[in-house]
């Protein structure tokens, strides 16, 4: 029996990505595919551009954050697997395909996720995030090292352990990797998606609270301060630091990448 999946687009305000997003989904042809927008009420033209695409369903909830969007679209699918691929992130050819056959070939995998390439905002490859196998203590040791938009994660999952806790904003992702130490988690060392990571994306604005709500994460499972996280945590805070001065003497540094989270969403 062929898998049938679900992606989530959460939306507001996305116009400027979203049409390379949608299209690295429509362009899967990928059967028994459903791809939901769940719009939190933006205001440019990306309202416009989901309704234009074809196969793609839109569902309007206004004044929803992201994590909301998400689990709504979670409750308002029927895939069989469901991932959330934000409006900047995009698949990589024939990732569907791949996860469908890891999918098929081992029913009793509940989650899926592979390599995902880093890229800026015209396309330039940053680096390329190969986690390797999940290990809960790792993830408690290091913070999240595995990236969401190349996470495919079967239905049952939800109701096993939950939905996505929205009283995260950044580390809901983290949060939820947590929850998996019971479940059957995979690894295929194989490029399944790109993040776009830039000075303006939500990750790279917000630093700060992403780290409050990774270690927040990270206590409530019985974790906390280690010595890599406090390496990474110095790294953000010179990086961030850095590029402060730089804009202020007015040179080209909002070009250059920000030091990588702690949690990529």
């Amino acid at each position: 029996m062929s898998v049938s999946f679900s992606i989530i687009t959460p939306t507001l305000n996305a116009a400027t990505f979203l049409p390379a997003c949608l299209e690295s989904v429509r362009s899967q042809s990928c059967p028994g595919l459903e791809h939901l927008v769940v719009d939190g009420g933006s205001r440019d033209a990306t309202l416009e551009l989901v309704r234009a695409a074809p196969g793609v369903t839109v569902l309007e909830q206004p004044r929803s954050n992201q994590v909301q969007a998400i689990n709504a679209g979670v409750s308002a699918t029927n895939g069989d697997v469901l991932a959330w691929l934000n409006a900047d992130d995009e698949y990589t050819p024939g990732a569907l395909r791949r996860v469908a056959d890891e999918f098929e070939a081992d029913a009793a995998t509940d989650v899926l996720y592979g390599d995902c390439d880093v890229v800026d905002d015209v396309d330039n490859l940053l680096w390329r995030l190969s986690p390797g196998p999940y290990d809960f203590r790792r993830l408690l040791r290091r913070g999240n090292y595995i990236a969401q938009p190349a996470v495919f994660i079967h239905r049952r999952v939800f109701e096993r352990v939950g939905m996505l806790d929205e009283s995260f904003e950044f580390a809901m992702d983290y949060e939820f990797w947590l929850r998996l130490r019971n479940c059957r988690v995979r690894y295929v060392p194989s490029v399944l998606a790109r993040f776009r990571w830039y000075s303006t994306s939500k990750t790279a604005r917000n630093q700060f609270a992403n780290w409050g709500e990774v270690l927040r994460a990270a206590r409530r499972h019985g974790g906390g301060w280690t010595p890599e996280l406090a390496w990474s945590f110095a790294r953000m805070v010179v990086t961030v630091a850095r590029v402060g001065v730089l804009r202020r003497l007015n040179t080209n540094a909002t070009r250059e990448p920000l030091s990588r989270s702690a949690t990529l969403d």
